[in-house]
């Protein structure tokens, strides 16, 4: 009797089909489980398949994704990245579809998400191929990733709050003199003037004597706003150089029109009345500024600038003070 040559066959499909089985078994229990400790990570974490289809999300990343855990299942993870990364991320993928064996990672990149609800959302992203010795089947792709609008924010408040005087919301020292070396050397580059004031309130310490502290500081605090108040442009910066002196940079300004700017600012203070914190009606404060301007390579530093206001400034007060004297 001749052997039956299907029954070999028969065996080896049955085989396959149990082993299939298993490993569709097994990978299903691994991603249950991979599921239930994704959903306690405090991290945003996903998985998708080697189309790109999310096959398991976790309720921060969908969050993220700005949907249901429900909606996005079964959508192309793609279609959330802006269309400027999406390309990237598409021939990533199908060179990864090439070694399925070899574990391989991407990131983190800096990315920006195109959500649900129609808005955008900055965000680290990494992702990891697991290779099919792990899953058993195809390859899987796990994405992580991260809220930076979130840390840009924070990262932002700090970088203000370390170039800002804490009492009067002025640009600090540091600030101060960072910007002038910025402004000093673009307006050299582009053939320009730039002029400085130094600015020092009269007999504060006077002030502070006989009307306290406490209201020696409110009263520098309205003097700051006033001299904000009275910069001409979005790219002048007042600070709070130290003490009771403050400083205004003037991109682009001569001497001529610095002098309007400082006069502005010595009439708008002396118009200050300080009735709200219990002094009397008729009480006012003077301040005391010197200008220096740089214009067809006077000053050969931004120091020697300030050193030259700071001079104009001594000179004002041992006039008289409440006056404005100019450097030459």
């Amino acid at each position: 009797m001749m052997p039956n040559s299907h029954q070999p066959s028969d065996k080896a499909n049955k085989s396959e089909s149990i082993i299939d089985t298993f490993s569709v078994s097994l990978l299903n229990e691994k991603m249950q489980a991979f599921s239930k400790m994704a959903n306690v990570i405090a991290e945003a974490i996903f998985i998708v398949n080697d189309d790109g289809v999310i096959e398991m999300i976790n309720p921060l990343a969908a969050k993220f994704f700005g949907a249901a855990h429900e909606a996005l299942i079964g959508q192309k993870w793609f279609y959330f990245l802006h269309e400027r990364y999406r390309e990237q991320y598409e021939y990533l993928f199908i060179n990864w579809k090439k070694t399925p064996d070899l574990a391989l990672n991407h990131g983190p990149k800096e990315v920006l998400l195109n959500r649900a609800d129609s808005t955008w959302m900055e965000a680290d992203l990494s992702v990891s191929c697991l290779p099919t010795s792990l899953t058993g089947t195809s390859p899987l792709f796990v994405g992580v990733l991260h809220n930076l609008t979130k840390h840009k924010t924070e990262y932002s408040e700090l970088r203000r709050l370390a170039s800002t005087d804490h009492l009067t919301g002025l640009a600090n020292r540091h600030n101060l003199e960072k910007t002038l070396e910025k402004s000093w050397l673009e307006c050299l580059n582009s053939d320009q003037a730039i002029s400085l004031i130094l600015i020092d309130v009269d007999y504060f310490k006077l002030f502070n004597d006989q009307f306290g502290h406490v209201n020696g500081d409110k009263c520098l605090q309205k003097i700051a706003k006033t001299i904000e108040h009275c910069l001409p442009a979005n790219d002048s910066l007042a600070a709070r150089y130290g003490g009771a002196e403050f400083a205004v940079i003037l991109p682009r300004l001569h001497a001529v029109s610095a002098e309007i700017v400082a006069k502005d600012i010595q009439q708008q203070i002396n118009t200050l009345t300080f009735s709200d914190l219990g002094l009397p009606a008729d009480f006012r404060v003077s301040v005391s500024q010197g200008i220096a301007t740089e214009f067809g390579g006077q000053f050969r530093t931004s120091e020697a600038l300030i050193c030259a206001a700071d001079t104009a400034l001594y000179r004002a007060k041992s006039d008289g003070r409440n006056r404005i004297s100019i450097g030459h």
